[in-house]
């Protein structure tokens, strides 16, 4: 049984995500409080596998919550954030302070926390159940530690591109790659699953601590190297070629796959341009969101590589890629920046 604790001021949001939860036969409510305070001494007490904590919070605010647990008790916890500029600033903080995901606080209340029910639950189970299993296993020891003779078989090719797809854990893993790339990299281009407002937020944050320039796509830009752009939330992002360059594409607002913007949606786009000179990547994520992008640009000649299932959040999409045959090479997200400098000859 996956046991739980919630934290909101909202009483009737704390009753309607304890029914919700309550309705899977592996999940237990263990305490449901009414701020931070309160939560991070359930914790310490009841010791659950996962936590939920609205961001805004009388006493002790989601944030400072988070952060006293994970110094104090770490354990995995998911956010609930509201679709505003500040929401999105202080949910960015949270993913880089250890949250592992988070969920848009709906207007409409408790009648929309309903209507994500079922996400809510699915990530509650696949996220705790993925730590539990990291738990049982142990600390790493040194001879579990991913060693640098694991890039041996990654090539040196000539890369003009580099796609990249991630989702749940993406935050996390992003920073920890993308802050150790140089300056004079090859183009990227990124879809990460994230509202609005808030992609736009994430790529500022990373904008300060990269040396490349990162910075949400806009329509109609030329692709251009040493940058990297990531998609807004909301709406696809593909690339049109005109002439020799690559153009940003906007364009589109259904879901594919569940997402949008979507990783297939932009892999496929990149399908049109030279393959042999582009290195994919599919990181941390749930579901299947990338596989059949990355195979149809493998199978034209791109190298793709994987993140491995140890140093995954969720191993969704890199798993999906790895048995549809599209992912050359699956490496820790710790080897991931030094795979991408190997490759590209950096």
């Amino acid at each position: 049984m996956i046991k739980c604790v919630i934290a909101d001021d909202s009483a009737l949001v704390r009753q309607v995500l304890k029914d919700i939860l309550g309705k899977s036969s592996k999940i237990e409510v263990m305490h449901a409080a009414k701020n931070g305070e309160e939560a991070v001494k359930a914790i310490k007490e009841n010791k659950p596998d996962i936590a939920i904590f609205d961001v805004e919070m009388p006493v002790m605010n989601g944030l400072q919550a988070l952060k006293t647990v994970m110094k104090e008790c770490p354990l995995p916890v998911l956010m609930f954030s509201s679709l505003t500029s500040e929401g999105a600033s202080v949910t960015i903080k949270a993913l880089e302070y250890g949250a592992v995901d988070f969920f848009l606080k709906p207007t409409s209340g408790s009648e929309g926390i309903k209507e994500i029910a079922q996400q809510i639950v699915k990530k509650v189970e696949t996220i705790a159940l993925k730590s539990r299993l990291q738990r049982l296993k142990g600390s790493p020891t040194e001879a579990s530690v991913p060693k640098k003779s694991s890039l041996k078989n990654v090539p040196t090719k000539n890369i003009d591109l580099i796609a990249v797809g991630s989702s749940t854990g993406g935050v996390q893993a992003t920073n920890r790659i993308f802050s150790q790339l140089p300056a004079d990299i090859p183009p990227i281009v990124w879809v990460q699953h994230m509202p609005a407002t808030f992609t736009e937020k994430f790529a500022e944050r990373l904008n300060g601590i990269c040396a490349m320039t990162v910075k949400e796509a806009t329509h109609g830009e030329v692709i251009q190297r040493g940058v990297c752009y990531l998609a807004p939330g909301g709406i696809h992002f593909q690339l049109k070629k005109k002439g020799t360059q690559l153009i940003v594409d906007l364009n589109g607002k259904d879901k594919v796959n569940g997402f949008c913007p979507s990783c297939d949606v932009l892999f496929s786009s990149v399908g049109a341009v030279d393959c042999s000179k582009v290195l994919g990547i599919i990181l941390t994520g749930m579901g299947n969101d990338g596989a059949q992008g990355l195979l149809g640009l493998r199978q034209k000649g791109a190298y793709v590589l994987g993140q491995n299932e140890d140093s995954c959040v969720v191993y969704g999409m890199p798993k999906a890629a790895q048995e549809a045959g599209a992912v050359d090479q699956e490496l820790d997200v710790g080897e991931i920046s030094e795979a991408i400098k190997k490759v590209c000859k950096l």
